[in-house]
């Protein structure tokens, strides 16, 4: 880089801004934005006052000794001193190899909380023992956003009570061990990528202002979540490590977590929802005497977790939907749908319902049967679309456009006999 930035020898940054200038340093990585202190003494100390910041040292690759890191960060933070930061991103190794300690990643992060940092990145290059432990409540007037990786989380640490501003969490690969998630102000929370909850004990989620949520492939009891009377979006993945089902039988309705309090009872206000499970667990909950009402429910997409003959339920208690969406890619799963012959009284129409997506490998008796329920709810066959599951996305997005949802492009449910070659 050079400062003479035309012929005439005209410094081209010149009639910029300290302020400007340090923004443009923040796209550049760490150890290039040090190098402009070479171009000209007013470059000298801009670099220490970008407001972005990666601290992130490879254990894998770095030669760097546990004592020369510590001097680094030391040094670190002597010279960059208390400008204000927007962003800060953590990844370092452990301090010690015998203790598993990571002292320079507290100092970072307590480093960037009294530097005012709105979104905090600290992921953990070690996951086991001597995993990275969080125990104590992060205290900041400013943080808005918090993305943990390989971190192990305790007790208070999930008490984020005195982050007022807090508006994303994200959690992925981390250990959840704690009796609570709890939060007034958090707007989005994410936990993915194989997170733990505890073996012993249901966590619960008090996020009264949460508009979005993503829970998906988890280990151990999931959580109970509490009342949410603004969310606008859910999706649910429970996945084969999830405890609270039978693994004993698919014909065993034992469900270890009051279904009360369960995870589809804080979802109730869930404008889109989506409720994934594997091998059929999870059937159980749709039944009329726990099922609640989703009284704002406009689009929902379930898999193999429910029976044919719930779809009355479902359908009797989401009375504003617009846009359901079946993938039954399983269908082993199912076998009991045939098993109910009895015919269901017409007792209700679904005024609202616009679309019926059906995604399958192909069409046997259980969708039929679905098809024969869904006529006798007052669905329409024009409303019903039926498309192959491979040349449909794993997820259903609740940010499509509402043109592509519309019946429009369905497939003639009358043709659809010839998806299994019959």
């Amino acid at each position: 880089m050079s400062k003479k930035a035309t012929a005439g020898g005209t410094d081209r940054f010149g009639d910029l801004t300290d302020d400007l200038l340090r923004h443009v340093l923040s796209f550049l990585p760490l150890e290039d934005a040090l190098q402009t202190c070479v171009l000209d003494t007013r470059w000298r100390n801009h670099w220490r006052h970008t407001a972005t910041q990666d601290f992130i040292v490879d254990n894998r690759s770095s030669s760097l000794s546990c004592e020369r890191l510590k001097q680094l960060v030391k040094l670190f933070i002597h010279l960059r001193g208390s400008s204000p930061l927007d962003e800060c991103n953590i990844d370092v190794c452990r301090d010690d190899d015998e203790k598993g300690t990571y002292r320079n990643t507290e100092l970072l992060i307590a480093y960037a909380l009294e530097c005012q940092v709105r979104e905090l990145l600290v992921t953990v290059d070690y996951f086991g023992e001597g995993q990275r432990k969080l125990h104590k409540p992060l205290i900041s007037q400013h943080l808005k956003t918090i993305h943990l990786e390989w971190v192990k989380l305790q007790c208070s640490a999930l008490n984020f009570s005195r982050c007022p501003v807090l508006e994303d969490l994200k959690m992925r690969h981390c250990i959840i061990y704690a009796h609570r998630i709890s939060s007034k102000s958090l707007k989005r929370l994410c936990i993915t990528g194989s997170c733990c909850f505890a073996e012993d004990v249901h966590t619960r989620i008090f996020a009264p202002n949460l508009i979005s949520l993503q829970l998906d492939g988890f280990d151990g009891f999931p959580p109970f979540i509490e009342y949410m009377p603004f969310l606008v979006a859910a999706y649910v993945g429970l996945h084969d490590n999830c405890f609270d089902f039978c693994r004993e039988s698919d014909e065993c309705g034992c469900y270890d977590c009051p279904v009360s309090e369960g995870v589809l009872n804080g979802l109730t206000n869930a404008v889109n929802l989506e409720f994934v499970s594997e091998n059929g667990m999870f059937s159980h909950l749709w039944c009329s005497e726990w099922f609640p009402i989703f009284d704002k429910l406009k689009t929902l997409l379930l898999n193999e977790c429910f029976m044919a003959s719930d779809l009355v339920c479902i359908l009797k208690h989401t009375p504003i939907l617009e846009v359901l969406t079946l993938q039954l890619g399983k269908p082993k799963i199912l076998i009991r749908v045939t098993e109910s012959q009895e015919t269901v009284e017409q007792s209700f129409v679904c005024a609202h319902l616009e679309l019926v997506n059906i995604e399958c490998r192909k069409v046997d008796e259980r969708i039929r049967n679905i098809l024969k329920i869904l006529s006798t709810c007052g669905i329409p066959r024009g409303k019903i679309s039926i498309k192959d599951l491979f040349s449909c996305s794993n997820r259903f997005s609740f940010q499509k456009a509402r043109q592509s949802q519309l019946p429009s492009t369905a497939a003639p449910v009358a043709a659809v006999s010839t998806i299994d070659g019959t």
